[in-house]
């Protein structure tokens, strides 16, 4: 079962798009903050596998960041909070 958790991690990582045209003109607001925060972990663990891999010379997951931009500032911060209190034991 622990074979799965890198591969599911990295897909919903992915899930957290940034920087895209449609984003510049659309930025990203509290409910894609929610997302990104729910994803963030995910994404920080594909972000080292990246940076390790980097170290090998291999290219990996260049596309994924753990905080989206463009954003809108207070509300996306917001969201992102929200997102990330059920891994620290919030409702």
């Amino acid at each position: 079962m622990r074979w799965l958790a890198v591969p599911l991690a990295c897909v919903l990582a992915g899930c957290a798009a940034h920087y895209t045209p449609a984003a510049i003109a659309e930025p990203y607001g509290l409910f894609l903050g929610i997302w990104h925060g729910f994803v963030a972990p995910y994404a920080l663990l594909t972000n080292l596998i990246s940076w390790l891999a980097a170290l090998c010379g291999f290219e990996l997951f260049r596309s994924i960041e753990v905080v989206g931009r463009p954003n809108t500032g207070f509300s996306y911060y917001c969201g992102f909070v929200l997102g990330l209190l059920p891994y620290f034991g919030g409702a």
